[in-house]
Formats: structure tokens, sequence, C-alpha cells
């Protein structure tokens, strides 16, 4: 009767085993992403590159949430690494996903209908993409013709500010507006700049005045590149847009705009590289050399 009743009581815990090995078996993929809306993890999460597309979409849907949530009960400094982070989470994702769409993107620039009345394009998706393109336009991600027949997928212009807006310090939430703003227009394409060469000056001033306003960001290192980059724009133009006509002067348009710069922004340092270069000969080669070496780029960049 012992033998028996030990008999049972093996058979019980077995199959008692069995049934919590069913319960805990490990979950689907669906599963994980569906459960990350309830366990927050600080970015960067990084996904890898098997998840299928509509996973990587689902998941930058979730971790939107997710961040949104979290930013509540943090603090702003703590809010600005998060920041930072969840940026390089995206750019990973962005990257995978472009990985998975590069057919799409090859021939992206297509879809663009021109018209010779107002010497504008739009854009007319085909009835076969639409869904996708629509897919990752909720999500936050857009399809951005940078030119040359080119397209990148980057996230919308105002993602990172509409999420983070109210919740950093006050160097971020500056720069989270600057790059709203200037992140709507297309910077340059076929080595020539796209926008007005007063558009190009306010990039170099808004950067100036943030290096001014807060002198301890840690975000001084990045403004510091970009102001060098847009100061070398503005000095100098692009091939295809220089400041300089083939003698060597500066064209009327941009001697013009010099001078506004150097009245409304006396103190600034692209001031003083202006009234240098303005004194100096008519001679492009010996102009160019001066900007790199005052801008500490490499000649010739």
């Amino acid at each position: 009767m012992k033998k028996l009743t030990l008999s049972l009581a093996i058979l019980s815990l077995v199959y008692s085993c069995k049934k919590e090995e069913k319960k805990t078996e490990k979950p689907s993929e669906e599963t994980k992403i569906i459960n990350t809306q309830t366990t927050y993890s600080l970015p960067p999460v990084y996904l890898d590159s098997l998840r299928s597309e509509n996973e990587i979409l689902t998941h930058l849907q979730h971790r939107k949430n997710e961040i949104i949530s979290m930013l509540e009960n943090s603090s702003s400094e703590k809010n600005n690494l998060m920041y930072e982070n969840y940026k390089k989470e995206n750019d990973s994702a962005l990257a995978l996903l472009t990985l998975k769409e590069t057919h799409l993107l090859d021939q992206f620039f297509e879809f663009y209908v021109y018209h010779p009345e107002t010497d504008k394009s739009t854009l007319k998706v085909p009835e076969k993409y639409k869904k996708t393109v629509d897919s990752y336009t909720q999500t936050g991600v857009e399809f951005w013709d940078v030119g040359e027949a080119y397209t990148e997928l980057r996230m919308l212009p105002d993602f990172y500010f509409n999420i983070f807006n109210g919740k950093l310090t006050a160097d971020y939430q500056k720069y989270l507006e600057i790059m709203k703003e200037e992140d709507k227009v297309l910077f340059q394409s076929d080595a020539a700049i796209s926008i007005p060469w007063r558009d190009v000056a306010k990039r170099v001033e808004v950067r100036e005045k943030f290096l001014q306003d807060f002198p301890t960001s840690k975000l001084n290192k990045t403004i510091n590149e970009e102001l060098q980059s847009y100061q070398y724009a503005y000095l100098l133009g692009y091939d295809n847009t220089p400041t300089q006509n083939d003698e060597g002067g500066f064209t009327p348009e941009n001697l013009q705009e010099f001078q506004r710069f150097m009245k409304e922004n006396p103190k600034s340092e692209t001031t003083t590289l202006l009234k240098i270069m303005l004194s100096m000969p008519k001679d492009r080669e010996k102009m160019y050399q001066f900007v790199n070496s005052k801008l500490h780029l490499p000649y010739g960049e």
C-alpha cells in the first residue's frame, strides 16, 4: 500500500512539473514585443537584424509609449541622457529598416511628379506602396528625399520634440527646438546649398548664441561641429553654390549678406573671419586655405 501511495505521489509530481513546463515555455516573438509595453527598459534597446520589418515598426511604436511613460517620473538631467540613447536606438532601427526597404528607397524618387508651371514636385505614391509608406509615417518615420535620386529613412522633424518637450534641461530643450525647425527643409543637395543665404546665416547665429547661453552644456561638442560646418557653407558655399565668382571676389548677393551679418552681429566669431576675408586679395585658393585653417578643417574638405 505504501508503494502504491509513493508511486501515485511521484506520478502526481511529474504531472505537476509538466504542467509547470507548459506554463513557462518560451514566449513567442510576438509575445515578447507585446510584453515590452509593461516591462520598461532604459534606452538604448537594440534589435537584431533577424527581426522582420513589422516587428521593428511595432517595436518603435511600443518604445515611444514606453519612453513617454518613463519621462513622467524622471529628472530633466536623466531625460537628457534618455533622449541621447533613444536617438541612438532609433538610428539603429532605421538602419535595419533601410536594409528591409532597399528596393523601395531606390525607386522612391520616381514617385515625385514635377509641375513645370510652379517649378515644384508633389509626391504621388503608387497604390501598391501606400500601405507600407503609411505604416512608416504612423510610426514616426518618413521617406526623406535628399536629392540626386536618393531617399533616406529618418524620424519626422518634430518626432523627438513632441516626446521630450518640457521634460529636458534648458540647453537640450533649446537644441530640440532648433532641430525641429531646421530639419523641415533640405539644407544641401548635389553640391549645392538648398536654402537662402540668410537662412544659412541663421544656422550660424543660433549656434553661436547657444554657446554663449550654455557655455557648460554637454551638447557643446556637437554644437561646435555643426557651427563649423555651417560657417564653412556660409563663408565659402559649395561647389555649385560658391560665394565667390571666377575672379575670386565675392558675389554681390553674398557681399550684401555679409555686410548685414557683420552689422547685426558685431561680436560674432564669424564677423571676425568675414572682416579678414574681405580685406584679403581676390584669390580663391588662399581664401579656402584661410577658412579651413581657422575652422581647423583639412584643406580641401
